[in-house]
């Protein structure tokens, strides 16, 4: 099936196909531009990795040992946040959303 989709890609509409990229796969074990799909219900999540990436950015952000302000270090981590949210807040599972809020706010009581 791969093959026969690949053949009318690169044939027909004169593309190149990424084959390392490519795959044939249930949704639930694919991403797709940071997203993957929940078991159940096609519902939007975030992928493992995006959140993991995430995790390492804030962690960088909010480090004990940068040496600056604490009112510079949350203008820096705000702006990081209204970038992230505005491209993943199309989620579908707003649970993640919650628990990745009390675990920043845990980090920043404790620099406090």
């Amino acid at each position: 099936m791969k093959q026969n989709i690949t053949r009318f890609i690169t044939r027909r509409l004169k593309l190149k196909v990424n084959e390392q990229k490519s795959a044939v796969a249930r949704p639930v074990e694919r991403k797709f531009l940071g997203f993957s799909f929940t078991l159940r219900e096609a519902k939007r999540r975030i992928a493992a990795k995006a959140i993991v990436r995430f995790k390492q950015k804030v962690r960088e952000l909010t480090g004990r040992t940068r040496g600056i302000r604490i009112e510079q270090m949350t203008k820096e981590l705000a702006s990081y946040l209204r970038c992230w949210r505005s491209y993943f807040g199309f989620c579908e599972t707003p649970t993640v959303l919650a628990s990745l809020d009390q675990w920043i706010r845990r980090r920043l009581r404790s620099m406090i």
